[in-house]
């Protein structure tokens, strides 16, 4: 072949190749009328890109080189090879072509390819694949200073279509979904299957990320179509995207892929049917949280923690009897850390969150053994993480922790949980059952942060709780706000109706704790008591402290909240004493209705609970335990009678009881003024000496 293009001699086998004659095949552009030409990649190529045109341009050789032809019936594949001849003057003279007829081999080799890099269902690209375009889709970015977005792609809904369409039809909306995403996206872009309906589109020659929205919404509305399947059946389907930017998030191949699904999930988890961005900022937090996690893991395996005890005073007794332990982290560079620093990360890793919970039940139980044995008869509260107390082996591991302590069985009835209140009402059947398991083992309950939550008087009523603890939010701000001060007495009253002890939380002055007084409140923590303190320092403070003569006259000038008590629990009684007389008239007797009235009443939830030091101090008291002891006993053993003889009460068995019940009334007055007497004088005499100070 001559440079200029004429052919000057073809054997045979060229002429069957191309199946032409010697007649048409005058020219290299003769070619180009019976076959067209593609690349590899299924590109169309003009004569101007043929080998042999590159040779002349190029003036070098070519070898090897593999393109198709395809004619109206039939394609081939054609391996070349062109070597230029060069004359006198260096050009180009004369072109020497071979070409073999290599279809069976490239067909064999493209199929293998396919089964290498192709997802056989939908025909596109595998993980295989994807990982190559991906990389070069990188490099291509850089080279032209644009972006690339990698799109990964969870189609929502296919689950129910494969299991109430079948496997076939799941199948059927793949394939279409595969066809939808490639008529959206340009042809240099890259859409590929990982697997069942994930789907991954890699967009190039981004230039802002608003061109990759642009797609994406166009994909959305486009999957979001209904699917026409076998038996013409629909089925509906939608797509969850996430999106990581290249450059934006300069990592790794793998790592673009991963943040993908990590802003996938995001959508996925805020409604479906939408796409989202990676967060890069976000994700430098994520990295540097665990690079923290990491370090306080260390540091409680190195004993860098502790427990610091804060004081709470107990109003009607005006000491302290019980303590709270607050976790502090004894950095050995940043000196002591507040909790409210470390523990939302370790409340974010499951395992450590139990770990650190664990740690903080064992050091409070080996502390009040120490306590106990110098005779320090004192309270401690530990707070116990939403997760935690979830666990359905919560208590048993509690009492793990209680076996291997100093003095098994003899410290928890010193102990206290605490749980926020909007973890414990999230399941009240699993919430009560645990808290019932602790009263079991003498531990006590407290819900904190009450008020922040949704607690309603049901969930006060059915949570056989001990304590709730008024939020600071409410406390700190109650002087100031009337709003404030009304809510924290609603509380106070309501706890009290139930008979439900109250803290306070986050009093930082005197006269909050005076208001807090005044309003009821049974125990009052914060600043203006006493600061948290290392567990060395509490045996010194309980020895040397002196309430402040403010209190005490406060405490003592205070009688409307045990008067309440009294009056709701003499109101208890005259319920109860109808309810029992109104049952034992029935006949037949419902026995077991009437056994949950002759057992249990909230009066006598009253005399086991009652928290005001002066009355449990009356000998009335006493005597009132004995009558309300007997008045049980002669309802339980009627009520047998009853039973027995087939018939309903009689009216001088009507009398006897009323009678018992009568005098038990009378006592609980008598109590009433007894109390009342002695209060006002040690309060007159208090401030008769509290005036003399001054």
């Amino acid at each position: 072949m001559e440079s200029e293009g004429e052919m000057l001699f073809c054997n045979q086998a060229t002429f069957t190749l191309f199946e032409s004659s010697a007649s048409e095949f005058k020219h290299i552009d003769s070619l180009c009328v019976h076959w067209h030409f593609f690349d590899a990649e299924d590109r169309a190529l003009g004569a101007s890109v043929s080998p042999l045109h590159q040779v002349m341009m190029q003036q070098e050789p070519i070898r090897g080189h593999f393109f198709k032809i395809v004619s109206d019936q039939k394609s081939k594949w054609i391996k070349m090879s062109v070597i230029p001849l060069h004359g006198a003057t260096g050009s180009i003279e004369l072109l020497v072509s071979s070409c073999e007829d290599v279809t069976i081999h490239k067909t064999d080799e493209l199929r293998y390819q396919a089964m290498v890099n192709y997802d056989p269902l939908t025909k596109l690209p595998n993980r295989v694949l994807l990982s190559d375009r991906l990389s070069l889709a990188i490099a291509h970015a850089r080279r032209k200073t644009t972006a690339v977005a990698v799109c990964m792609i969870d189609l929502d809904g296919f689950k129910e279509v494969n299991d109430t369409l079948g496997h076939e039809a799941g199948d059927e909306v793949l394939i279409e979904a595969a066809k939808r995403m490639r008529k959206v996206v340009r042809g240099d872009d890259t859409v590929a299957r990982l697997g069942g309906d994930e789907f991954v589109i890699i967009l190039v020659n981004l230039f802002k990320s608003e061109e990759c929205a642009v797609t994406l919404y166009r994909l959305l509305n486009t999957l979001s179509q209904p699917y026409s399947v076998q038996g013409g059946q629909w089925a509906r389907i939608t797509a969850s995207i996430g999106v990581s930017l290249y450059p934006d998030d300069r990592v790794e191949p793998e790592i673009l892929l991963r943040h993908a699904d990590v802003a996938m999930y995001k959508s996925k988890n805020s409604g479906k049917n939408k796409f989202s961005f990676f967060d890069v900022g976000s994700d430098q937090k994520v990295k540097a949280n665990y690079k923290a996690l990491s370090k306080i893991k260390q540091a409680l395996q190195s004993g860098d923690f502790c427990l610091y005890y804060q004081p709470k005073l107990n109003v009607a007794s005006n000491s302290v009897v019980e303590l709270e332990a607050l976790a502090r982290w004894n950095h050995p560079l940043l000196g002591l850390i507040s909790p409210g620093e470390f523990l939302p990360l370790i409340e974010s890793d499951e395992e450590l969150s139990a770990e650190f919970d664990y740690w903080v039940i064992r050091e409070a139980l080996a502390q009040l053994h120490i306590w106990r044995a110098l005779g320090i008869p004192l309270k401690v509260c530990v707070n116990i993480s939403p997760r935690q107390f979830k666990e359905s082996h919560f208590m048993a591991r509690v009492q793990e922790l209680d076996a291997l302590s100093e003095c098994p069985g003899a410290l928890l009835r010193h102990l206290e949980l605490e749980i926020v209140e909007t973890a414990a009402v999230e399941n009240l059947g699993r919430s009560n059952s645990v808290i019932v398991e602790c009263k079991r083992l003498g531990i006590t309950f407290a819900l904190d942060d009450f008020g922040t939550g949704y607690s309603s008087l049901m969930h006060l009523r059915e949570l056989a709780i001990d304590t709730i603890k008024i939020d600071r939010l409410f406390v700190s701000g109650m002087l100031e706000n009337s709003e404030n001060m009304a809510i924290v007495q609603a509380m106070i009253a309501l706890a009290s109706a139930f008979d439900i002890a109250v803290t306070a939380e986050g009093a930082e002055h005197i006269e909050e704790v005076l208001s807090l007084m005044e309003l009821g409140c049974d125990a009052i923590q914060g600043f203006a008591i006493a600061r948290p303190m290392p567990a060395k320092e509490v045996a010194g403070f309980i020895a040397t402290f002196t309430p402040d003569p403010r209190w005490k006259i406060a405490s003592m000038s205070l009688p409307s909240k045990t008067d309440f008590e009294l009056l709701l629990a003499a109101t208890n009684h005259k319920y109860w004493m109808e309810l029992v007389l109104s049952e034992l008239e029935r006949f037949p007797l419902e026995e077991a209705v009437l056994q949950g009235y002759t057992r249990e009443c909230r009066f006598g939830f009253w005399l086991q609970r009652g928290r005001d030091a002066a009355y449990r101090k009356s000998s009335a008291f006493h005597h009132l335990v004995t009558l309300h002891r007997n008045l049980h006993e002669h309802v339980d053993h009627l009520a047998q009678r009853l039973t027995v003889e087939k018939r309903s009460i009689l009216a001088q068995e009507r009398l006897m009881l009323q009678s018992l019940s009568t005098e038990l009334i009378e006592w609980l007055e008598r109590m009433r003024k007894t109390v009342g007497i002695h209060r006002k004088e040690a309060y007159e005499n208090e401030r008769s000496k509290s005036i003399k100070e001054k």
